[in-house]
């Protein structure tokens, strides 16, 4: 007897708080459309919600604080990722990643620079 693939991808959220398409196809053996189809049907009955965060979309149940839900390990996963497709390593200076993040991504440069001074502050 073949299970409701919808069904299933409510258990899933349900059990792990959050999940990426990708691994709700992956899970139910389908392609990323075929899930990203399941996601959006589910979301338009307001059965579950999906939250972007860089290129991959969460799905979380909608009374759920989304912050919550996803992991700090995904959203740092994204950010080395981002930070990979614009050239920088993590033996690069932090300076030196600044400098060129500000004429790619200024957003980011600033998250770096942020992220750089609360580390320095909260060491003292």
């Amino acid at each position: 007897m073949s299970r409701d693939p919808k069904d299933v991808i409510l258990k899933i959220v349900e059990e792990k708080q959050s999940v990426t398409v990708y691994d709700i196809a992956k899970a139910l053996g389908v392609t990323y459309g075929t899930a990203q189809w399941y996601v959006y049907d589910l979301e338009r009955k307001g059965l579950v919600r999906t939250v972007k965060i860089g290129k991959r979309r969460y799905v979380v149940l909608p009374d759920r604080d989304w912050l919550e839900s996803v992991m700090v390990s995904d959203a740092v996963e994204e950010l080395l990722r981002v930070l990979s497709a614009h050239g920088i390593s993590g033996e690069m200076s932090l300076r030196r990643a600044i400098e060129i993040l500000e004429h790619k991504a200024p957003q980011v440069a600033d998250l770096l620079r942020r992220l750089a001074s609360f580390s320095w502050e909260s060491s003292w």
